[in-house]
């Protein structure tokens, strides 16, 4: 049995205008929605892990939505064979049932949390996530600033762009990658400021196709503009797209992923990235406009210390999130948050022999 392909993303981001969840539109398409509820420490991210596992090994690939405020933790897995999923449904990103029973189903591991012990620890839990808000709430404050730098450098630049030339390239290259499909997009993100610094998918969710076109230039050059044109044209002409954001700038596009086209169009920075091989199409937009690179440089580097202090911040929260889960951890009966495990995981397994004998 081949081993299944592994997928990671962010669904929800810490950008500069506080997190944002993209929940709703990645699940788009699943069929069957598995809701985790429950507190910090009860299992939720362990349980997704295991299952995301398991099925792996079954030969089906598996789609692991990272936690950007925690590494070590993930906020959901889906299974696109079987169009399920599994997502933590608890705060900052909310998700509760929209068809409850025909689609999704919550699954409630703090029945399995013993409620006195919880009670005592009231004041610390209290403490704790209020801390946390806190440092979240400082971390926006820094991505706010490096958000505002970069917008008003891509505005610098973009002002000087050759338009003309510009929209011969985005003409070739909607000529070149485009046939009519079916219409269905889903917007996620490829890079997230973590407790680890900021984290991207972005290259290796572009090497899942076997076509790829690299943007290379400042910020502003051009690249922006591109990506958002071919991103509408996806739509236009029906095509599957997913469209993924980066965290300081979450409403530009940082790579356009069209997976039944075998194509991606990737956002890779001021220059050509190491990564880069012969079969890639390099565009360097740079050409476009003319620029002041010394002062983009100088802009770069207060960016770049903004994004410290704020990962900072994110690594204080998750501190405190650490020690949070350790009242949780001690109230749980991880036997009984065991034995739900193994019945949703059951469930799952019917749901594949179910496909695999051709049900729907």
């Amino acid at each position: 049995m081949r081993q299944g392909k592994a997928k990671y993303l962010f669904p929800g981001n810490n950008t500069p205008k506080g997190f944002i969840s993209h929940y709703h539109e990645g699940l788009r398409g699943m069929q069957q929605i598995f809701i985790l509820k429950g507190g910090p420490g009860v299992g939720k991210s362990t349980l997704m892990r295991k299952i995301g596992t398991a099925m792996l090994e079954r030969g089906y690939d598996v789609e692991f939505w990272q936690c950007s405020s925690d590494n070590d933790s993930i906020d959901g897995v889906l299974i696109p064979a079987i169009s399920t999923a599994i997502i933590d449904g608890t705060s900052p990103h909310i998700v509760d049932p929209r068809y409850p029973g025909a689609v999704e189903e919550i699954v409630n591991l703090g029945n399995h949390w013993n409620r006195l012990l919880l009670r005592n620890d009231k004041k610390d839990i209290i403490e704790l996530t209020d801390s946390i808000s806190e440092h979240f709430t400082a971390c926006y404050a820094k991505l706010a600033k490096a958000g505002s730098l970069l917008e008003s450098q891509m505005k610098k630049t973009a002002s000087k762009i050759d338009m003309p030339t510009l929209r011969n390239i985005i003409q070739e290259l909607t000529n070149t990658v485009y046939r009519s499909g079916a219409s269905r997009s889903r917007n996620l993100f490829s890079t997230a400021v973590t407790p680890r610094g900021l984290i991207s998918f972005a290259e290796p969710l572009s090497r899942s196709v076997g076509n790829r076109w690299l943007l290379i230039g400042p910020v502003g050059c051009g690249k922006e503009l591109i990506l958002k044109s071919l991103a509408d044209e996806a739509e236009r002409k029906g095509h599957y797209a997913e469209i993924y954001h980066p965290a300081l700038l979450p409403e530009q596009i940082e790579l356009l992923l069209l997976p039944d086209l075998d194509i991606a169009i990737l956002d890779a920075g001021d220059k050509t990235p190491s990564y880069a091989t012969d079969e890639d199409h390099i565009i360097d937009c740079s050409e476009l406009c003319d620029i002041d690179s010394e002062q983009i440089e100088e802009e770069n580097g207060a960016i770049a210390t903004l994004v410290e202090e704020a990962t900072a911040q994110v690594a204080k929260a998750k501190e405190l999130h650490d020690k949070l889960e350790q009242h949780y951890i001690r109230a749980m009966n991880f036997e009984e948050v065991d034995a739900a495990g193994s019945t949703l995981f059951n469930r799952i397994l019917a749901l594949c022999a179910e496909k695999e004998s051709g049900g729907n």
